[in-house]
């Protein structure tokens, strides 16, 4: 018997109209076959590679595996075995059916707010496997916020993931390496999202932000630019959250903002799971436990008078806001996964050190932390009530400055008070790029600059490296642009470190910004009397906001901010001057 094929691009035009929906429920099965049953001349196998080509949430579930087991369901298995029967229990543990309606959103922007462990790092690993293996021809371009974590992700999770299958395994091509690989007859393409230039020169169909909130700020906008070009230009953005309005909660907060609504099994109420609402104590846990019993926690109706148990394995994506379309945001926290208990969930609570970590890796949420760095009072406390000054005078035996650059650049100046030896703040000055001149603002800086005839300027490296060129020829050795973290956490720069043969200051900056925060808290500085520069200035120093961060098993502490903060860099900055200038004096003598 001859069988008679259709074209496979037909095939795929036929079915698509369908709008196929995941293999998780018996209607949706009954879809499926139904489907299939449009080609009776074709073998199962055969029609489901078909539909894959145009559905990715098929083409995963046939095509990935994870640790020898499926993703989601083993369609084939069902299909050829279907009869009316249930699913295995054991399935539906394995299932992640909050993961199945992101995968098949093809929006062009898709933002994922998410908690660790949540599953979101192997969808959108699939995406893209899913993506170029169907679109032959394209580049994917995936970015971490470090060149090690990139190597861990492209050695482990990537590397597995292109050897679980015969599938995947025959589409792999020359190269198949670290930072590139091959997939059919398209790229995929990894970088370090810590330098700009790392993103220039390439030309991508899709992009993946991955970890956004620990990328340097303003990065991502090369790697934006990449997509300019494409018939498809996919953006995926991706983080544990920080800050609220900050890294991944700022696209997040401008999107739609999916979140994963379950229906109470008592009064049918659907709701989201969130801390502490749905979140019951079921047994006495003494003060001091730190390791709870099991089943000291239930997931349950956030009514008081309810109390019904939630069913977590069936839920369904609800839009917070349905008119913003311009985003398709989704909230991935740990409470909606099946595999993840509540008395799990609590245990964490009280492993993190830091409440903010648990709202950070587990809620997907933000968090401003649990302290802050300086108060108004603090600032009050400073100031001597002298006028700012305009030009250097006897009154200052020693002046330093700072300068930070940026679409508005600023400068701070302190004098060393030639009576009695202490540093008094004598001058603030900001001003806007010109788009005619493009050292226009290293000018006006330096005019600003010239009449104090400072002993020494430190100005930010990131943002001004013509900017800095056209200082260092007018100042030369009294002249140093600062580098942030030049070393890795583990062995930090505690003390900044001065090299003259390239005019170059090396600084942490987590310890630059507390050490200016800490010479206003213990009075080191005099600040002059109160107007609208002085308060300017305390609202730069304002916006700091100490995070701590895991990387490793370790936790790091960070000054991340919710505002402006550029007077505190420039602060920063000259502080370093002054600590140069005073052979070891400063708010760097101790490590924080």
């Amino acid at each position: 018997m001859t069988t008679k094929k259709r074209p496979a691009k037909r095939l795929v035009q036929e079915t698509a109209s369908e709008a196929l929906v995941p293999v998780s429920t018996p209607a949706a099965r009954v879809v499926l076959k139904g489907a299939l049953g449009q080609f009776p001349d074709i073998d199962t196998e055969t029609s489901l590679n078909v539909i894959a080509q145009s559905d990715p949430y098929i083409w995963v579930a046939l095509h990935r595996r994870l640790k020898g087991k499926p993703l989601f369901y083993d369609i084939t298995k069902e299909i050829i075995a279907y009869g009316g029967k249930e699913i295995p229990h054991h399935h539906l543990l394995r299932h992640r059916p909050f993961l199945v309606q992101p995968l098949l959103d093809s929006h062009p922007h898709k933002v994922y707010k998410k908690g660790r462990q949540a599953g979101v790092s192997e969808l959108a690993l699939n995406e893209v496997v899913y993506f170029l293996a169907t679109h032959p021809g394209t580049k994917w371009v995936t970015t971490f916020p470090r060149d090690s974590q990139l190597r861990d992700f492209s050695v482990t999770r990537i590397a597995e993931a292109l050897d679980e299958t015969p599938k995947i395994k025959s589409l792999l091509g020359i190269p198949n390496q670290l930072y590139t690989r091959r997939i059919g007859e398209s790229f995929w393409i990894l970088r370090s999202a810590w330098e700009s230039d790392l993103g220039e020169g390439v030309d991508a169909d899709g992009v993946t932000l991955d970890e956004k909130d620990r990328m340097k700020e303003g990065i991502d906008i090369a790697f934006r630019e990449s997509l300019t070009s494409s018939n498809y230009g996919l953006l995926r953005e991706i983080s544990t959250p920080s800050l609220p309005g900050r890294g991944i909660d700022e696209p997040f907060q401008n999107s739609c903002q999916y979140e994963w609504f379950i229906r109470c099994t008592k009064c049918g109420m659907r709701q989201p799971i969130k801390y502490p609402d749905n979140i019951i104590q079921l047994k006495d846990i003494p003060v001091g436990t730190k390791q709870l019993e099991p089943n000291s926690y239930d997931y349950q109706c956030s009514k008081t008078k309810c109390r019904g148990k939630l069913d977590r394995r069936m839920g369904e994506w609800v839009p917070k806001y349905p008119e913003k379309t311009l985003i398709s945001g989704y909230h991935m926290p740990q409470t909606i996964a099946p595999w993840i208990s509540p008395t799990e969930l609590m245990q964490k609570k009280i492993t993190y050190k830091f409440l903010q970590l648990f709202f950070n890796y587990v809620l997907g949420e933000c968090s401003i932390g649990e302290k802050i760095l300086i108060s108004e009072d603090n600032f009050y406390n400073c100031i001597a009530g002298h006028p700012w000054a305009t030009c250097r005078t006897n009154q200052w035996s020693r002046i330093v400055a700072g300068v930070d650059w940026g679409h508005f650049n600023w400068a701070v100046v302190i004098g060393v008070n030639a009576f009695n030896n202490l540093p008094y703040l004598i001058g603030i000055f900001v001003c806007e790029d010109d788009d005619r001149d493009p050292l226009g603002s290293a000018k006006a800086i330096d005019n600003y600059l010239s009449p104090f005839d400072p002993d020494m300027i430190v100005a930010d490296s990131g943002y001004g490296k013509d900017r800095n060129a056209f200082l260092l020829r007018k100042w030369e050795d009294k002249f140093a642009a600062c580098y942030y973290n030049p070393s890795d956490k583990h062995s930090r720069t505690f003390k900044p470190q001065f090299v003259a043969q390239s005019n170059r200051v090396l600084a942490d900056r987590t310890i630059a910004l507390k050490g200016a925060c800490q010479i206003i808290r213990e009075r080191g500085i005099g600040l002059p009397a109160y107007d609208q520069l002085l308060q300017l200035l305390i609202s730069h120093f304002k916006a700091l906001a100490p995070l701590h961060i895991e990387e490793d098993g370790e936790v790091y502490e960070i000054i991340d901010k919710t505002g402006d903060d550029h007077l505190v860099h420039c602060m920063a900055y000259a502080l370093m001057a002054f600590d140069k200038m005073t052979e070891g004096w400063g708010s760097f003598s101790i490590i924080a």
